[in-house]
């Protein structure tokens, strides 16, 4: 027998204990977490939705029988064509801890489960964060232990991997691999002791995150283009400073993500080179796998059925046996058949297979799911996602401080990296009283949501005069039809801290009069009152936190100019 069967035999024993040795190490301190949790603390599950008539209601049912009764459950309706949106109607008007969130079409260089995330998380009123998926059912301790968990470890972001049901022998072949490449290569002791990017892991079917942690690091934007956000989103809290962990959800949720060999290897194809980021990586890990986890199965396969003698054989048993052991030990944690032993070598093949594929599927631009194909999208020059047909793909007018149009920008872009100075107006609605109409802006808004300030506010489009963009806004907005006139202008710059986001405007300052109640429109405002100039002034000086940062300002230039002018002295 050649001197070189025997070195791979000899490495391929080394390996396939080294990888055992690991996963023994790591189920070792891969624990459960089990209530309670803080009881007050409001948890905002967030639910991504395309065409999930068959689960949707299952999933959400789920949630709302959880021990952990201070939740609300937020859905985002992906543009299904399915029953999904009639299921959501009735979910909502059941119990008012539904909630469905506006489906905006979907921007440029965005995933649509990545943007469905980052649209629930912008009107999401909780602390914590929960992002899964509509095929994840949850048992009534579910969100209480990731929270327990969490607030246990002092961590930022906490994942799991759910019960992966399978069904069939392709979904056998595919889906527990999962586990066999979590256990075997990510030291489970480094990723708890350290914030390293490199040891950060997670599962998008179960992503429970702080939400000012979440916002300050960027939220889903760190992902936009990315199918693997249970790889990138705890990368970009360790990159930020923060830790992140894992804890057995085994016995706490469960899910079964696909059906048959077809679905399972066209779902792990469309991310699998993504999670590995390198065909460098790629290329190590194909050879490795087939040296110490292929290889000594066909070579002691060879060896007994040709009676060949050989130095060889107690490598290729250690390297066989070793394997059996390892499959065994994650089959039973994680409640699969004990049959994976045998087809080990088998489910690492297709493994290898569907890795280098979703790699030429990458490389060609043709990765598909859910009816959309995925592609790296368009980049600015500083490597980020370009934003410039984000939220609502609308734009703004860029000016100078003399209010000269320079230009246009995406609505979000210029609200980022301290944002790029653009027209805006505010509109302050008098009644024949003299009371100031005022609108608290809804959680949902893309920054400073939650917050009290003036009728309504925005940005005019190109073309458009601010008293004309004024008047379509409180329509918009409010429901309201009512002429407005200019009385003034100011520049102001203010930090969101919750969003990232910075307002720099050069703002119109519009009046109109109105005695009436508005209709809501609930995706801007959700609340309104009359108050008078008095009221104002006091509730301004006792509780600035109340309001948005223009509003004092705008609030302020409007009763110098008011003052001044003989209409309104």
């Amino acid at each position: 027998m050649s001197l070189i069967f025997i070195v791979l035999a000899a490495v391929g024993a080394f390996g396939a204990v080294l990888t055992l040795v690991m996963t023994l190490i790591n189920l070792s301190v891969f624990r459960s977490s089990r209530g309670p949790a803080s009881e007050g603390t409001l948890v905002s599950v967030c639910i991504p939705a395309r065409d999930e008539e068959e689960n949707i209601e299952a999933c959400v049912r789920s949630l709302l029988a959880s021990d952990h009764r201070a939740i609300e459950v937020l859905v985002y309706d992906d543009e299904s064509t399915d029953a999904t949106p009639e299921i959501l109607s009735r979910l909502t008007a059941e119990d008012d801890r539904v909630r469905t969130v506006v489906t905006r079409p979907l921007p440029a260089g965005w995933n649509g489960k990545q943007h469905g995330c980052h649209r629930m998380s912008e009107a999401a009123r909780g602390e914590w964060l929960l992002f899964t998926d509509a095929d994840v059912r949850f048992e009534p301790g579910a969100v209480g232990a990731g929270l327990a968990f969490a607030e246990r470890t002092g961590v930022d972001l906490v994942s799991t991997f759910p019960r992966q049901i399978v069904r069939t022998l392709g979904e056998l072949l595919t889906v527990p691999s999962i586990f066999f490449v979590l256990f075997s290569y990510l030291p489970f002791p480094r990723m708890r002791n350290s914030a390293d990017p490199a040891a950060a892991a997670g599962c998008g079917q179960y992503l429970l995150a702080c939400t000012a942690t979440y916002r300050a690091v960027g939220g889903h934007t760190v992902c936009a283009d990315s199918m693997h956000d249970g790889i990138k989103l705890p990368r970009a809290f360790r990159s930020a400073g923060h830790r992140t962990d894992l804890f057995d959800g085994t016995r706490v949720c469960s899910v079964r993500m696909y059906r048959g060999l077809d679905e399972s290897w066209r779902g792990f194809a469309k991310n699998a080179y993504e999670g590995l980021g390198s065909v460098g990586l790629l290329v190590f890990l194909t050879v490795f796998h087939l040296i110490a986890h292929i290889g000594p199965w066909v070579g002691l396969a060879w060896v007994l059925a040709s009676g060949v003698r050989t130095p060889a054989m107690p490598l290729l048993l250690v390297a066989v046996i070793a394997a059996m052991v390892q499959r065994f030990a994650l089959a039973r944690r994680f409640r699969h058949t004990a049959f994976l032993a045998v087809l080990h070598p088998v489910t690492v093949a297709v493994m290898i297979a569907v890795q280098w594929h979703s790699f030429v599927k990458d490389k060609r631009g043709t990765r598909r799911w859910r009816g959309r194909t995925m592609d790296a999208g368009p980049e600015s020059a500083s490597g980020t996602v370009d934003t410039s047909n984000d939220i609502a793909e609308e734009s703004v007018v860029l000016v100078d401080e003399d209010d000269n149009d320079i230009g246009t920008m995406g609505k979000l872009a210029a609200h980022v990296d301290g944002g790029t100075l653009h027209r805006a107006f505010s509109v302050f609605l008098f009644s024949s009283d003299g009371r100031v109409m005022l609108q608290r802006r809804s959680a949902s808004k893309y920054h400073f949501g939650g917050l009290w300030t003036n009728t309504c506010c925005s940005h005019p489009r190109l073309g458009e005069t601010p008293g004309d963009a004024g008047r379509r806004r409180l329509m918009e907005e409010m429901g309201i039809d009512a002429p407005v006139e200019a009385m003034t202008s100011f520049v102001y710059r203010a930090h969101d801290a919750e969003s990232g986001l910075t307002e720099h405007e050069l703002d119109h300052v519009l009046i109109g009069r109105f005695d009436g109640k508005p209709e809501l429109n609930l995706d801007e405002a959700d609340d309104w009152r009359w108050m008078t100039p008095a009221e104002i002034d006091a509730d301004l000086k006792a509780h600035p936190e109340r309001y948005t940062p223009w509003f004092p300002i705008a609030w302020r230039a409007l009763r110098t100019a008011m003052r001044s002018d003989a209409a309104y002295a």
